[in-house]
């Protein structure tokens, strides 16, 4: 078998990549020894038995809720696959492992993959567990499809591949709702130590928010280890917006919207993607919180309503956008390897080539890869009756 090593952290100085929100980490182990590209079978050499996967999933630390989410959603897709007999005779078998929100550890853990045959990787949600994983994947020429809310890891790559929508593109949806419910002033509160939720702040929702004619009255930074935002809070409120726009990742937004309720504040709480699973442990100080995304467990179209149906099978609760995308992410996987019929590198590389150029109907909707980027509908929901409730008219 060869073995390709690869450098235990990388510190990102080869190219710029955007730190982003959260997700799960997978990484397709070899179930057999390789050719001369590396990792596997020979193109063309058929799949093996069984195809073992290893998931390298942020479950523990601030990202857990986001990540437990995409395991589940993982869990749902690959017992679909076994069942469907899609694969004919092989099926996916999957180990999971917690990075614990750590970059380090998600880079040891995929160093193991990579050195011990791994043909392809699924990459982690937690934007800084994903900015030092793809460039090593990047090295190794290993196809790596991440789950991140920004295609920037995989623009320009080669075998990077982004397998969430990038969050970008819906964000005039939030400004124009603000807009039409008639906010003038808006305030942003943003994680200043996660380069997605920075750059929401300093020029995406600009953009979006001047489009819209609104006015950015008050900008406030905070950490997302702040477990008190009561000061930042209080700062925003002294400046009276109509809104409060919160860019955060995982349970930051929990206390960033808590402090808002405890200073009585009475506007409009609109979140980004990092809303889903965070605000739902807040019951009713959570509700009315609006945010755009690209999966509600209420849309109606056949692909999402089946997803749902099996989601709550398995495990008695209601899927949210991370659980959807993670459900589609390894759906894509699982059409390469067909498409492939192998599991070499290269071979597995051109089939998501294929099937990404193709697009197919997913939990997310009808997705097409451009740039090796996921592109799919959105849509703008409402946290209300604990359910993530799609307002009509906003991407839907």
């Amino acid at each position: 078998m060869r073995t390709v090593l690869v450098d235990s952290f990388d510190r990102l100085t080869r190219r710029p990549r955007a730190l982003v929100a959260l997700g799960a980490a997978v990484t397709l182990v070899l179930a057999g020894c390789g050719s001369d590209s590396g990792g596997g079978d020979s193109a063309g050499g058929g799949l093996p038995a069984t195809v073992k996967v290893v998931a390298i999933s942020e479950t523990t630390g601030f990202a857990g809720p986001a990540g437990k989410a995409s395991e589940n959603g993982q869990k749902v897709a690959i017992e679909e696959i076994n069942s469907s007999g899609f694969l004919g005779s092989s099926k996916l078998e999957i180990d999971f492992k917690d990075t614990g929100s750590q970059p380090a550890q998600g880079v040891a853990l995929l160093n193991q993959a990579i050195q011990s045959g791994a043909s392809v990787v699924l990459g982690s949600i937690l934007s800084t567990v994903v900015a030092a994983e793809a460039p090593l994947a990047e090295r190794a020429k290993v196809p790596m499809i991440y789950l991140s809310s920004s295609g920037e890891f995989a623009q320009g790559s080669q075998y990077v591949w982004a397998a969430t929508p990038p969050a970008d593109q819906y964000f005039h949806w939030q400004a124009e709702y603000l807009r039409d419910k008639n906010a003038k002033n808006v305030a942003v509160i943003y994680n200043s130590d996660v380069s997605s939720t920075q750059k929401w702040a300093d020029s995406v929702w600009p953009q979006a928010s001047q489009a819209a004619g609104l006015n950015i009255v008050a900008k406030e930074a905070s950490p997302t280890s702040a477990t008190d935002a009561s000061g930042v809070v209080s700062k925003v409120v002294a400046k009276n917006p109509d809104a409060v726009v919160v860019l955060a990742s995982g349970t930051a937004n929990n206390a960033i919207v808590l402090a808002l309720r405890r200073a009585n504040f009475t506007g409009i709480i609109a979140g980004s993607i990092g809303m889903a699973g965070a605000v739902n442990p807040l019951k009713e100080q959570g509700y009315g919180v609006v945010w755009p995304t690209n999966f509600s467990n209420l849309v109606e179209t056949q692909e999402a309503k089946n997803f749902v149906d099996r989601y709550q099978k398995m495990f008695n609760a209601l899927p949210n956008n991370y659980a959807a995308a993670a459900y589609d992410e390894v759906w894509f996987l699982a059409r390469a390897l067909k498409e492939a019929n192998s599991t070499n590198r290269e071979a597995i590389n051109k089939a998501l080539q294929k099937v990404g150029a193709a697009g197919f109907s997913g939990a997310l909707g009808k997705l097409q890869y451009k740039d090796n980027v996921s592109q799919a509908p959105g849509l703008l929901i409402e946290w209300r009756d604990d359910k993530e409730v799609p307002i009509k008219g906003y991407g839907n």
